[in-house]
């Protein structure tokens, strides 16, 4: 079985554990995160629970936050925003809201194997049928994906700003099942430690910073900050493991 998450960051302030990655991780237009914390903000005060889940992504150049239940329906902008990112060296994550303390929004923080869930969308999503819009004067109007994506400067024009959209899958029945399968794996995902993660995002940066300096490196290709990630945690699991196994054998001759 494919497993979408390389592991989970429970009970975290998420704003700021989001900020921090993207301070180690994004280097170009840092003001996006701007208006990801306007979306986690807008999130937390949501009475809908499909608004609690939502999707972060952070790359070189900018950031990204969206709706997760929309992106599990294919042709929603959000599909589109995940599926994007195919060929680019990317760090996303899966933000569960949970509740606002003291004005600090807590929840869990997933970190996504995107190679994994980018080929799970593609087998397992559910096509848009249709879009459910509500107005700001509080009427409520269905269109067809068609309808809504290529008019919807007029759709205002005829009944005024839009308040709300949700969107229908074809199949949403398949769209429940499909959050249902990754919502068990987030609950079987192993549990790491934020202040690490960051912590392992800094000391490759710097490293690579250093590399860089020699000109025979400029031809070498930089891993994929998720690879580089993954090979130091695994690393640190070797160790960990010999230093067991020593510890054992140390035991034994006693």
């Amino acid at each position: 079985m494919s497993h979408f998450y390389l592991q989970g960051f429970h009970d975290v302030d998420i704003v700021k554990s989001l900020q921090e990655i993207a301070e180690k991780n994004t280097v170009f237009h840092k003001a996006d995160f701007l208006i990801d914390k306007q979306i986690v903000k807008q999130a937390a005060e949501s009475t809908s629970l499909d608004d609690k889940n939502l999707i972060w992504i952070s790359k070189e150049r900018g950031t990204h936050c969206f709706n997760e239940r929309n992106s599990l329906i294919a042709d929603t902008p959000e599909y589109n925003k995940f599926m994007f990112y195919k060929n680019q060296d990317v760090l996303a994550f899966s933000v569960e809201i949970k509740e606002m303390q003291d004005n600090v929004i807590k929840g869990n923080i997933y970190e996504i194997d995107y190679a994994e869930q980018y080929l799970f969308r593609q087998k397992n999503c559910s096509l848009l049928k249709s879009v459910a819009v509500t107005f700001e004067n509080g009427n409520k109007e269905l269109f067809s994906s068609e309808e809504y994506f290529q008019n919807t400067a007029q759709l205002q024009q005829k009944y005024g700003q839009i308040k709300e959209v949700h969107y229908e899958a074809k199949q949403e029945l398949q769209t429940k099942r499909v959050l249902e399968t990754l919502q068990k794996q987030k609950e079987a995902t192993q549990r790491g430690d934020i202040k690490q993660y960051i912590q392992e995002l800094e000391n490759k940066s710097v490293s690579f910073e250093k590399e860089t300096i020699s000109p025979s490196f400029q031809n070498i290709k930089k891993p994929s900050i998720q690879q580089q990630l993954k090979q130091n945690r695994q690393q640190k699991e070797k160790k960990q493991k010999t230093q067991s196994k020593n510890n054992i054998k140390r035991e034994e001759a006693r």
